[in-house]
């Protein structure tokens, strides 16, 4: 018999793997514990607390095995948390596998895939699923009783009847059915998923047991609602097979819960911002199969949904849908990683291309869905940009940030309807430059950049606070400044003068979101890129300010990321049949404005790809970022193995403001070879933990801002 820690173990007592929540990563490997007779209840999936290292850590149970692997002797599990199976074997899998593509630990994936426990919601859960049990026991049996005493009245009714009578009766009947389909059919509208033939395949085979997975990605006219295609799709899909819907904000979770809600669609909603309480009672009725749809944006990828046969991600290219805690992950890799663990269809839907999803397409792995053919009029607003033509022909005017053309398609609209006016930044005026050299005002103090805040205010940092009344340019000595952007309040207040009638509504910034419902039906919103509200309708017009100070956005997919914002808020906007128009102010020659002008064009992306293979940029290279302290990142460096052909770039030392002593590298791979590379990178961190080494350090996995 063998002891520890004054517990006597049987041999044949039996025993659990735990995969520890929080540990070093090292120590990021399964651990064998003792079942005691009070967590005798212990099974694969469940939460239990454990002693390690001296003091209590959360676990997972990944099985239970009747005797131990090793001869030592094992501790005992403290306590059986919940004998909820919270974490399906499925599940785990993929918290494996992500953590395996991201080069982390699985610990770290677990904590972002459970929500923390709350007891009493639990315990009002559980009420709940008992009462729903009794009502559905107590229907079941009503109905049978109903169904006894039907039969019992067939036996004693008479069943001499007429034939000729019936005969006339069966055809009137049939009569009467026929006509009402054809009658249905001509009065229910076209759905927006309809023009698109490959979804509706894609569905057929959605939760298929053999064949390949289907996967796609859609890029949606602007005329076609994703609320309206996801709905659709949903409804499509058979009742007894579960669905996720992943979005990238709220604002969009929200949009799309009313859609189901008003079409009858059963659902819930797990996200974060909903408190732990609230958020704990719609996981477990999500774990407990109540709900075969789940909506959710970024916190919801991981989703316990019962038979998931379809899963749908709005917007992947939004970096709302980045993962900011380690280890780093995209909600497009854990999506990935479930469809192959759990053989659900994969559907990736857009306003505009992404670079990642073309990646995808071009290597077999996602399907690309064609729309069917349209008139233009039918699918989008008019979109023109303001080109020479236009220019010349205002003269003086037509050189300034607010033409006459704009001013016309923002008058015109307002006739009609709502009018949405976008602008790159929030603020008044967000960023100043030298009059004369054109060089960047910063603050003296924290090298912050510098504001004004209003008409006639003194330039402003943002960061430390500091005013500087003051200033002269380090470069040329000059005090004179001028906008490099206007914000979102300084045109607010530019438009009011020119249209003092018209309510001006500002979402965005310091004054936070504009509800779909409050937007004024004859008003002008102005609003930043990802603040546009949807009201109901569409926008009569829309009017796309300062394009190029949004492609001159200092990152290397300024363009690709532009078009994005702009086609959202196109999606905005009514189609041309309904009077929609949109202007887009900026140089028009440009190949991003002119993608917008263009209807269904790939020649954009296809440039874009085609520069980014030249120049060895993702996706036609897998990046990892290292980021810390100076020392700790070049040792890390040095002790790393990493696999033949990679290129590595630097360290190099960090001078941003609280970025002292920290240092940066970049090392690339070809994707084919990528799993060799986080494999590397994970042993290195294992290993530097292991050492016990010193410094902060923190490896990203082809980060959005790594150039």
């Amino acid at each position: 018999m063998r002891t520890t820690a004054g517990f006597a173990l049987a041999p044949e007592r039996p025993v659990v793997s735990v995969r520890l929540i929080g540990v070093l990563p090292h120590l990021d490997r399964p651990f064998e514990y003792a079942v005691t007779a009070e967590t005798s209840a212990a099974e694969a999936g469940m939460r239990v607390r454990v002693r390690f290292s001296g003091k209590d850590t959360e676990g997972i149970v990944l099985e239970r095995r009747d005797a131990p692997t090793t001869d030592r002797a094992l501790a005992p599990l403290v306590r059986l948390v919940s004998e909820d199976v919270v974490v399906p074997p499925a599940l785990m899998r993929v918290c494996e596998d992500v953590a395996d593509r991201c080069a982390g630990t699985v610990g770290d994936v677990l904590r972002l895939a459970l929500p923390p426990r709350h007891a009493r919601a639990e315990k009002r859960d559980r009420e709940m699923a008992a009462a729903e049990r009794d009502a559905a026991a107590a229907r079941a049996s009503a109905a049978a009783a109903e169904a006894a005493a039907s039969a019992d009245a067939d036996s004693d009714t008479d069943t001499d009847t007429d034939t000729d009578t019936d005969t006339d009766t069966d055809t009137d009947t049939d009569t009467d059915t026929e006509d009402a389909p054809a009658a249905d059919a001509a009065t229910t509208p076209p759905r927006p998923g309809d023009r698109y033939p490959g979804l509706a395949a894609l569905l057929n085979r959605a939760g298929g047991a053999e064949g390949p997975v289907p996967r796609a990605s859609l890029t949606l006219d602007a005329g076609d609602p994703w609320t309206a295609v996801t709905a659709g799709a949903l409804e499509d899909l058979g009742p007894d097979r579960g669905a996720l819907v992943i979005a990238p904000d709220q604002r969009d979770v929200a949009r799309l819960s009313r859609v189901l809600t008003e079409r009858g669609i059963d659902h819930e909603v797990l996200a974060g911002t909903e408190g732990p309480e609230k958020r704990y009672r719609t996981f477990r009725r999500v774990l407990r199969g109540a709900t075969r749809v789940v909506l959710g944006n970024r916190s919801a990828a991981f989703a316990p949904v019962r038979d998931l046969a379809l899963v749908i991600c709005y917007d992947a290219s939004d970096d709302l849908l980045t993962e900011p805690r380690a280890p780093y992950p995209h909600v497009r890799t854990v999506l990935q990683a479930r469809s192959a663990e759990e053989r659900c269809a994969l559907l990736f839907l857009a306003s505009s291309e992404s670079v990642p999803l073309r990646a995808l397409e071009s290597a077999g792995y996602l399907r690309r869905l064609e729309p069917l053919p349209a008139p233009v009029t039918a699918v989008r607003p008019r979109i023109t940009a303001m080109d020479q033509y236009l220019r010349d022909r205002e003269g003086a005017s037509g050189r300034s940030r607010m033409p006459r053309e704009a001013l016309r398609v923002i008058r015109e609209g307002l006739t009609r309807g709502p009018v949405l006016v976008q602008v790159p930044r929030s603020g008044y005026v967000p960023a100043i430059a030298c009059t004369f050299c054109g060089t960047r005002c910063h603050c003296p103090e924290c090298s912050a950049p510098l504001s004004l805040t209003g008409r006639s205010g003194p330039l402003h940092c943002r960061v430390c606070g500091r005013r500087e009344d003051g200033y002269r340019c380090p470069e040329c000595h000059r005090t004179e400044v001028r906008a490099m952007v206007v914000g979102s309040t300084r045109t607010a207040e530019e438009l009011s003068r020119a249209f003092p009638s018209a309510r001006l509504q500002v979402a965005g910034g310091a004054h936070g979101p504009l509800e779909d419902a409050d937007v004024d039906p004859a008003g002008i919103v102005v609003a930043t890129p990802g603040a546009e509200p949807a009201p109901e309708g569409g926008f009569a017009a829309g009017l796309l300010l300062d394009a190029d100070a949004m492609l001159a956005r200092a990152a290397y997919d300024a363009d690709v990321e532009a078009v994005r914002r702009w086609r959202n808020a196109i999606a905005l906007v009514r189609t041309a049949e309904q009077g929609g128009e949109v202007l887009v102010v900026g140089t028009s020659t440009l190949p991003a404005i002119r993608d917008l002008v263009a209807h269904r064009s790939s020649v954009f992306l296809d440039r874009v790809l085609a520069d980014r293979a030249e120049l060895d940029l993702p996706p036609a290279s897998r990046l990892a970022e290292i980021v810390g302290d100076r020392d700790a990142c070049r040792r890390f460096l040095e002790n790393v193995e990493l696999p033949d052909g990679t290129d590595r770039f630097g360290p190099v030392d960090l001078d941003g403001p609280g970025q002292a002593g920290t240092a940066r590298a970049v090392v690339r791979i070809t994707p084919s070879r990528s799993r060799e590379l986080t494999t590397a990178l994970r042993s290195g961190v294992a290993g530097r933990s292991a050492r016990k080494e010193r410094g902060s350090l923190r490896v990203r996995l082809d980060p959005p801002d790594v150039f």
